[in-house]
């Protein structure tokens, strides 16, 4: 099963391993770094903790989909408020449209801690119309941290009605209120909240400067410009970091000399970011001066390096670039590749082609596909070459993404991608499948419609997935009206793509089946911590079987199989996160089953376990660890677990580096 945080081989948050946006986290003054954020007391939703059997169905309706069920049981008159709370989160996790009504009549609940819970679960389910109804809760919500849930439900739900009370809450006297408002200030990118960000990002907390960072970058007004200028100066690591990347992504070409000097700053991630946003603003002039970063004692900010001045096209760099193609970090190598690639075009394919063999399969696969962005014949003799070979589904299907983008190579493309469909490897069908819709094949309609038979085998959802995907982007009647039989598909994702592209909402139809999801039974004694032992040092990790059982018995139990024992980290991405447990190596590997998501309120911190997607009730074996606070993550990937000791090991993981085993107490 194709897993991923974006669900695509490409990335996570960029192609082929560019580091993702900019970091979260709570900062301690005397050092800037990281400290764990403060959260609302949780009720515990293991039917372990709580000794109430009402929980414990409730949970199982959880994991049944039964909607109807858990509605019932917290209506009730007699229902105690840890179920009502527990209902509402279970509600939110399952993310139907048809439970808003009853969560909007449980904000109203007189017990906060259910409040909080509804709160939640209606930025979860993600429907702008329930934002009046929190936008109002507000205004009388006495409870702090209710309060703090109902600002970051209306930031997920992104309506632009909910300015006036973001407003409020920055101005408000609470900090963690205002922390929480500026995050979702920015998710909600309204850029009438800049100014209460800019006075918020000279607040004497860490937590509130790097939040107000953060919400500028993700904003992009430029009028934030100065005040970003001035807090790459600040004393906390995170709040440079995240004013570094802000600078970037506001698109600050005056920054350039500042984002220079970042190259010396102690931080790895700031010298991280600050590359990545010096090719943002396309930093030309100073190109130069990132070529000493291919030295740098991080393998991660080499990395960086080689991807920005790939993107800034430093023809100057080339001779640096290829000495670093002999990099003992795989990750670097990859980055240096494809930096050749933009600087010298098809007179680099000779230098770069040994990596195509000797880098692991997920980097073989992102450098095959960038080799689509050329136009030369020796880099289509190679994509056609590497999707016909079937010993290398990781390179055939990058090919074949490659080929997608070859639209001056229709000619030589089509056929080969066509042959595609009938490959013995899903990913290569997929990702043929894809391309042909990017190419707007239309000739492939009926094969394309075809693959919606394909069933059985859990990787069956992913080749429908990517059929809809073509044919909604092909878009002709007759590809259109291939896509109707999808709107009743088994697959979620599949029924939204179908519904998406007939201009249909997504509760349009009428019974929706309930995914297969593997949902077994949970321990009387849960697994409290994991030891990840790899190839570079020992990784623990404290697991939270309260916030995420299901998702810690998943990993407990393939932990103890010996499932990931000898797997390498087939992701890494720059400051953002090292991912394992793919069988393949290429990320399209799974254990052959799906698990429910388990999302919770818990932030994605620096070193926080979370598990991998490619849409909703799809994880299975993958996880992956942050190297940096990611608010982007949150609500939207379950959290199950947090780095204890080892940071320095995580910070080290390249791509190929195997786990050794995982002993899980």
């Amino acid at each position: 099963m194709r897993e991923g945080l974006r669900g695509r081989v490409r990335g996570i948050a960029r192609a082929a391993g560019v580091a993702a946006v900019a970091t979260l986290l709570v900062g301690l003054p005397s050092t800037g770094r990281a400290a764990p954020a403060a959260t609302a007391k949780r009720f515990t939703l293991g039917p372990w903790t709580s000794g109430d059997p009402m929980l414990a169905t409730i949970a199982d309706r959880e994991a049944a989909r039964d909607t109807a069920g858990i509605a019932g049981a917290i209506l009730s008159t007699r229902t105690e408020p840890s179920v009502r709370a527990a209902g509402a989160r279970a509600l939110g996790r399952i993310q139907s449209r048809g439970s808003v009504p009853v969560l909007v009549r449980l904000i109203q609940d007189r017990t906060p801690s259910v409040r909080r819970e509804a709160a939640f679960a209606l930025g979860l389910i993600g429907d702008s119309l329930a934002a009046p109804a929190l936008a109002s809760r507000l205004g009388a919500e006495p409870d702090p941290a209710t309060r703090v849930a109902i600002v970051t439900a209306l930031g997920y739900l992104g309506a632009r009605s909910s300015g006036p009370a973001l407003l409020r809450s920055l101005r408000g006297p609470r900090a963690a209120e205002r922390e929480a408002a500026a995050l979702a200030a920015a998710r909600s990118r309204d850029s009438t909240l800049v100014a209460p960000l800019l006075r918020l990002a000279k607040d004497p907390r860490v937590d509130a400067r790097w939040r107000a960072a953060y919400a500028l970058g993700r904003i992009g007004d430029r009028s934030a410009a100065p005040t970003l200028r001035l807090m790459i100066r600040d004393r906390a690591e995170i709040v440079r970091s995240m004013a570094s990347r802000a600078l970037g992504e506001v698109g600050d070409s005056a920054a350039a000399p500042r984002l220079v000097g970042l190259f010396r700053d102690p931080s790895w991630r700031v010298r991280v970011n600050a590359a990545h946003a010096l090719a943002a603003i396309h930093g030309t002039s100073d190109a130069r001066s990132v070529r000493p970063l291919l030295a740098d004692s991080s393998a991660q900010v080499r990395w960086e390096a080689a991807l920005a001045l790939g993107a800034l096209g430093d023809g100057g760099a080339v001779k640096s670039l290829r000495a670093a193609l002999h990099d003992s970090a795989t990750g670097v190598v990859q980055g240096a590749a494809m930096a050749l690639l933009k600087i010298e075009g098809e007179e680099a394919v000779p230098a770069i082609a040994p990596a195509l063999d000797l880098l692991p399969p997920f980097l073989r696969s992102g450098l095959a596909e960038a080799l689509g962005d050329l136009s030369g014949p020796a880099s289509l003799e190679i994509l056609l070459a590497r999707l016909r070979d079937g010993s290398d589904p990781a390179a055939a299907a990058g090919a074949a993404s490659g080929l997608g983008k070859r639209s001056g190579d229709r000619g030589a493309a089509l056929p080969a991608l066509r042959e595609a469909l009938g490959a013995k490897d899903f990913s290569v069908v997929c990702s043929a499948a894809e391309a042909l819709g990017a190419l707007g094949d239309t000739a492939s309609v009926p094969a394309l419609a075809a693959l919606f038979h394909r069933a059985g085998a859990p990787d069956d959802a992913d080749v429908r997935a990517s059929a809809s995907t073509a044919l909604a982007a092909i878009k002709t009647p007759a590809a259109l009206d291939s896509l109707r039989p999808a709107r009743s598909d088994p697959d979620r994702r599949v029924r939204g793509i179908a519904t998406a592209a007939l201009g249909m909402p997504a509760d349009s139809v009428a019974a929706e089946p309930a995914p297969p999801l593997r949902v077994d039974p949970l321990p009387a004694r849960p697994a409290r911590a994991a030891v990840v032992v790899t190839e570079r040092g020992a990784i623990r990790i404290a697991l939270d079987p309260a916030a995420a059982p299901r998702t810690v018995e998943n990993f407990a139990r393939l932990a103890r199989s010996g499932y990931f024992d000898g797997l390498a980290f087939h992701r890494v991405v720059p400051d953002f996160v090292i991912q394992d447990g793919c069988p393949r190596g290429d990320g399209w590997g799974g254990p052959g089953y799906a698990i429910p998501c388990e999302y919770n309120d818990l932030p994605y911190a620096e070193g926080t376990v979370g598990m991998a997607l490619s849409g909703k009730d799809t994880g299975g074996s993958q996880w992956f660890v942050t190297l940096s606070p990611q608010p982007r993550l949150e609500g939207r990937y379950t959290v199950f677990g947090k780095v204890t000791s080892g940071m320095g090991v995580v910070e080290r993981i390249m791509p190929g580096d195997r786990i050794v085993k995982i002993v899980v107490e």
